[in-house]
């Protein structure tokens, strides 16, 4: 390749590392806003794990257990002071009655208080019920995929639920009123999750004209819902979201007949609503008849689908919960600190910034110009990683983190055993393009051989593991695919650069031993 076109196509492609790189990691005041909106770089939108950026809590409590601060609230009082001015005696002992009538009511466990009818003999049974229950519901957040969660037994009598807030940095951070309306849709998504995914109750499926009782449910009492329903899957594609139903044969039959007699009813409601319990789910506008094994129901958010197609697989499998845990207004979700420490995005940050710079640092006082060409990978790698995290929604944790170095590891560790190997071969007095060649090709086997089984270990991780173990097996999968690839461009790169430069050995930062005559 001659030195023009060498120029131009190594201008071109930093050119467009840097662009990107400016993009990646550059957050700036969006130009006409008046420094109100603003853009915030693809690094800084990542979603970061509960140790950068916290959890959120919440504590479940089954009908009839109550904590102490509402046992207290909802305490009668009895007037006091002025308050007490102007009522007769016979009036303060109704109050007084109230409050002891409360108290008698209620036996403390611990920081709860719980009704008496539910201990006693029912004890034994209210503690097994909370623990199925908890199982459920861990099912359940389970498949949010979430980096790390936890549901778990609390004293006894409450379920405790733990999931990470999945704030980006910039939302983590609340700078701005744009950061601050990201900060907001987050934790309305994390509000709407725990509503919907600890909904108590049963699968039933209503229309307001048709039906039977004052619910106007479309099955009957003594129906098995489970019978009727294959699975209920999230379905999206170009940024459209649904419910995928897939139904069996006695489903296929009653929605055939139920929806045929929505669509010839004078009536004005044309909807199927799906319940679990009395939350309302989703609803389906019925337009013609379904005689189908699938159909689809439109809603407008992905997380919306996801979370719909959990409660529902759940509950139309079988797995409901026993206990009723409250209104969904009733669930009081706390946000906790990053475990980590507030600052532990920026040290994790300014951390894998300084292993870059590190591993390009090495690259040129050993290689010289050739460490350019490496040092380009190491960014390409590090811009495809942001990317990758960006797009895919992975939420990023430490583990994480050490995960996508590893595979900057593999990609610098085969560059160097490359460039090793074909110093080797060039003090054989071999030319810089037969080293190269022999070079590569004797690595070549080792090189694919170590790619191909840490990206099945990796891909394995991905698919048996879960939480935080399979985020991490994602990440170093996308990470070893990555290292291959560039592993390769260094290659290409190599040929562009020094091709037009005719001391090669000098551009590689290898010296050639010369004999000496005697």
């Amino acid at each position: 390749m001659g030195k023009i076109k060498s120029a131009i196509l190594t201008a071109l492609i930093v050119a467009a590392v840097a662009v990107l790189a400016f993009f990646a990691v550059v957050s700036f005041p969006v130009a006409g806003s008046g420094g109100v909106k603003k853009y915030n770089s693809f690094i800084s939108s990542i979603h970061l794990g509960s140790g950068f950026t916290g959890e959120a809590r919440t504590v479940l409590y089954p009908e009839g257990v109550r904590s102490e601060a509402d046992y207290l609230s909802d305490m009668p009082e009895i007037p006091q002071g002025e308050a007490a001015e102007g009522l007769t005696q016979e009036e303060l002992d109704e109050y007084a009655k109230k409050q002891n009538d409360y108290v008698a009511k209620y036996e403390k466990r611990g920081s709860l208080y719980i009704e008496k009818d539910r201990l006693g003999d029912n004890e034994a049974e209210l503690i097994e019920s909370v623990k199925k229950d908890a199982e459920v519901l861990n099912d359940r957040f389970n498949q949010k995929g979430y980096s790390s969660y936890s549901v778990s037994v609390q004293d006894k009598f409450t379920v405790r639920i733990s999931v990470p807030t999945n704030f980006s940095y910039s939302a983590y951070k609340d700078a701005d009123d744009a950061n601050r309306t990201a900060r907001s849709e987050e934790t309305s998504k994390i509000s709407r999750t725990v509503q919907y995914l600890t909904a108590s109750g049963e699968l039933t499926l209503r229309n307001a004209d048709i039906g039977k009782g004052n619910d106007n449910l479309l099955t009957s009492d003594t129906a098995d819902i489970t019978t009727y329903f294959k699975s209920f899957k999230k379905y999206s594609s170009a940024k459209r979201y649904a419910v995928k139903v897939n139904l069996t044969k006695e489903g296929r039959e009653l929605f055939s007949d139920k929806t045929e007699q929505i669509v010839n009813n004078a009536s004005s409601d044309k909807a199927v609503n799906f319940y679990v319990g009395d939350t309302q789910l989703i609803s389906l506008t019925v337009e013609e008849a379904i005689n189908e094994k699938s159909f689809y129901i439109t809603v407008n958010d992905g997380d919306y689908a996801e979370d719909y197609s959990i409660i529902l697989n759940s509950v139309a499998n079988g797995k409901t919960l026993s206990l009723d845990y409250g209104e969904a207004g009733d669930i009081e979700i706390v946000y906790t600190s990053a475990s980590l420490g507030n600052y532990a995005a920026i040290y994790f940050g300014v951390i894998l910034l300084l292993i870059i710079v590190g591993a390009i640092v090495f690259s040129v006082v050993r290689y010289k110009k050739l460490g350019l060409v490496n040092a380009l990978s190491v960014i390409i790698f590090a811009l495809a990683m942001i990317v990758a995290l960006l797009i895919i929604g992975i939420q990023l944790t430490a583990a994480g983190a050490f995960a996508a170095v590893l595979g900057l590891a593999l990609l610098c560790g085969s560059n160097i055993a490359a460039f090793e190997v074909i110093r080797k071969e060039s003090k054989k007095g071999k030319t810089m393009q037969s080293a190269v060649k022999s070079g590569y090709k004797s690595v070549l086997t080792a090189i694919l051989d170590l790619h191909i089984i840490l990206i099945i270990v990796s891909l394995l991780l991905t698919l048996i593991c879960v939480g935080e173990i399979q985020a991490c097996g994602f990440i170093f999968f996308i990470a070893s695919i990555a290292s291959y690839i560039l592993y390769w461009f260094t290659r290409f790169m190599w040929f562009v650069t020094s091709s037009p430069v005719r001391d090669k050995f000098k551009f590689c930062g290898f010296k050639r031993e010369v004999p000496l005559d005697d």
